[in-house]
């Protein structure tokens, strides 16, 4: 038989398992709670804190389009600045009689042309009669460098004056190296004077002066350009006979535009060949001469080769026409 101690010892063991248990049972439902409450806590403060995200989200959502408009208005603003000629924000702003902004080279251009043709002169905006008076608009060129600068103006405006400024110090450069005997940098800016480009106006003048100090300096290529420019006139008083024999002397040195030239000239005569500083016969028409020097100009042989592609092709249309001529006179091309 069981002892009546050992049988109160089980149940007062048993007891307190069980209150060991509901112990266990209570801690882990106020656990739960807690962990509930928590839960529901964080998620209000989360739901909260996504709440301030979203204002602040539509607060700058509402600055930028605030900051969109505002660039809109000024970009717009800035085509009051631009020059009426060019419609391009210019690099050397001035303003005129007629109380508009134009690029400096551009309305001296403008007025340049109208003087040359014996014309009134007018507004380039307005078309009404006014003055030849230029005013710098200095506080216009500091202005937009400022704000095309801070990328307040942006766009086509600004991407075409950035280009223009850029243009212009290549320029800059290339003249300083020009003035300091560089035949390349004369030669450079011969070509750009000649076709106006880099921002400079088209000017003979200039592109012969250059060209003669490179040629001056035996560059085969500017003596070819300052021959042709001699025998027409061009930039300089003419002197066909100090023209040609520059021509002469660039294609012996390999230049086809040289060639080209005197092909041109032989297929055509050069007639009246006279001039302030040389006076030598005419040069005949000469089918066969003119012959032989496109046919130098066109085939490849010359060592140094400029001459441009339209001008390229016009020469061997003519060398095919003078061969054509030759067979048909029976004589052997």
């Amino acid at each position: 038989m069981p002892s009546p101690n050992g049988s109160a010892t089980s149940a007062e063991a048993e007891a307190e398992a069980d209150a060991d248990a509901e112990a266990g049972a209570e801690a882990a439902a106020a656990q739960d709670e807690n962990s509930a409450t928590a839960s529901t806590s964080s998620g209000g403060r989360r739901r909260i804190w996504e709440g301030k995200d979203l204002g602040a989200a539509l607060a700058l959502a509402v600055k930028e389009e605030e900051l969109k408009r505002t660039r809109t208005y000024v970009c717009e603003a800035a085509q009051n600045l631009a020059c009426v000629i060019t419609h391009e924000l210019p690099i050397d702003p001035v303003t005129a009689e007629d109380g508009f902004f134009y690029e400096e080279r551009e309305i001296k251009e403008w007025i340049r042309r109208k003087k040359a043709n014996g014309q009134v002169l007018t507004s380039p905006r307005t078309n009404a009669p006014m003055g030849t008076n230029l005013f710098p608009a200095i506080q216009v060129r500091d202005t937009i460098r400022e704000l095309v600068s801070n990328g307040v103006i942006d766009g086509e405006l600004a991407e075409q004056w950035k280009k223009s400024m850029d243009d212009r110090e290549k320029v800059e450069k290339t003249k300083k190296m020009a003035e300091d005997g560089d035949v390349n940098s004369m030669l450079e800016l011969g070509k750009c004077y000649e076709h106006g480009s880099f921002g400079l106006l088209s000017s003979n003048e200039e592109a012969y002066k250059w060209y003669k100090r490179a040629a001056d300096l035996k560059d085969t290529q500017a003596m070819a350009k300052a021959g042709w420019m001699l025998v027409q006139g061009a930039g300089v008083a003419k002197c066909v006979g100090h023209g040609v024999l520059l021509t002469t002397s660039a294609a012996e040195r390999g230049s086809d535009y040289a060639c080209d030239s005197l092909g041109r000239w032989y297929q055509d005569g050069l007639h009246s060949i006279s001039g302030p500083c040389y006076s030598m016969p005419a040069i005949p028409r000469d089918r066969k001469e003119a012959i032989y020097w496109y046919r130098r100009a066109t085939d490849g042989s010359c060592s140094v080769q400029h001459m441009a592609s339209e001008d390229l092709k016009r020469a061997k249309a003519n060398l095919q026409e003078l061969e054509a001529k030759e067979i048909e006179h029976g004589a052997v091309p």
